[in-house]
């Protein structure tokens, strides 16, 4: 990719998060705070995913230009549709089955437009053999991707969360990742890294473009880089580093069924509000953000260790979430002198 390709996405980005409020004006997508779940100080543009995605749809058009590779038309395609639903999204609720529907769609078409996008087999780094797709291939891909979509959507609730979540997983991606997707992948972290200077101000927030632009935008390169090299990135070590948001997302899901409610209700039960029970958004930031990465680099650097640092990373999930169980149990019932 020409250097000046990846700079004019990388202004772009800038100029988008510089005038984050009149763009999102303009729009129609700003954010109010209320008594309720939204306790922000103030109206807050959703821009940041215009910010990211847009670059990173233009830069793969480009690369579409110069290399005639189809998997960069369908990668644009995909990320576009993604942003379109998220807007709408935006600035007039969609409900959350009709969104399904279309994210499954979105999915569907990106992956008939180019094959290698869809799981075809599983490799494991514990057992020898591939287990094979088979006719389940294409469900089984959607799946995966609508499902990241979700617990991405979940995590978006804290300023820096997702956006970290994000650069932890394209910087994994550039280490297995073959030279043609660099471009994509330069952007996508450059976006990333200066969305993230405004979102920690607050001088923006994510919206539900930004959580499913991002989301469509990491599952689509993390399945294109399995079906590349899955000699060295095994089926367990990409679950690995999507667990923790993933559980936390069927956890909540379950755990609002089991309570008669829709699984796609609001709450403040998730695992970075949990966190905040016991310490500052700097620490919780931080402790997520770590739960993700550190076992996701042991792996890298072990790879036949992915299963352990799952279970781990397990076990450290599971402990959080009891000790703030505890915690709050301690602060409502009153100590006896």
């Amino acid at each position: 990719m020409p250097f000046v390709i990846f700079l004019i996405a990388t202004l772009a980005t800038l100029a988008v998060c510089w005038k984050a409020m009149p763009i999102g004006t303009a729009l129609k997508v700003l954010d109010a705070p209320d008594a309720g779940r939204k306790r922000h100080a103030r109206v807050t543009p959703l821009v940041g995913g215009l910010a990211i995605i847009m670059p990173l749809i233009l830069v793969s058009l480009a690369n579409a230009w110069m290399t005639g590779l189809p998997m960069f038309n369908a990668y644009a395609l995909v990320l576009t549709a993604a942003l379109l639903l998220g807007f709408r999204d935006d600035r007039r609720h969609i409900p959350a089955t009709l969104r399904l529907v279309v994210s499954v769609v979105i999915g569907v078409v990106g992956l008939k437009m180019f094959s290698p996008f869809e799981i075809q087999f599983l490799r494991f780094s514990f057992i020898d053999a591939p287990i094979f797709t088979g006719g389940w291939g294409l469900p089984f891909t959607v799946l995966c991707l609508v499902g990241l979509q979700n617990a991405v959507n979940m995590a978006d609730g804290k300023n820096g969360l997702v956006i970290g979540l994000c650069f932890i997983w394209t910087s994994i991606l550039m280490v297995y990742a073959p030279p043609h997707l660099y471009p994509l992948l330069a952007t996508l972290l450059a976006g990333l890294l200066i969305t993230l200077a405004f979102n920690l101000s607050g001088r923006l927030f994510l919206g539900d473009a930004g959580a499913y632009g991002l989301s469509f935008a990491v599952a689509m390169l993390t399945l294109y880089v399995y079906n590349v090299n899955f000699s060295a990135l095994s089926a367990d070590m990409i679950a690995l580093f999507f667990l923790v948001p993933v559980v936390d997302c069927l956890r909540l899901m379950i755990g609002r069924s089991l309570k008669g409610r829709s699984p796609f209700s609001a709450d403040r039960e998730h695992l970075h509000h949990i966190l905040l029970r016991f310490m500052s958004w700097e620490k919780a930031l931080v402790t997520y953000l770590a739960l993700v990465f550190l076992p996701s680099f042991m792996a890298i650097w072990m790879p036949d260790l992915a299963l352990l640092c799952g279970v781990l990373t397990l076990a450290i999930y599971t402990m959080l979430l009891a000790t703030a169980h505890f915690l709050q149990l301690d602060q409502e019932v009153p100590h006896r002198g």
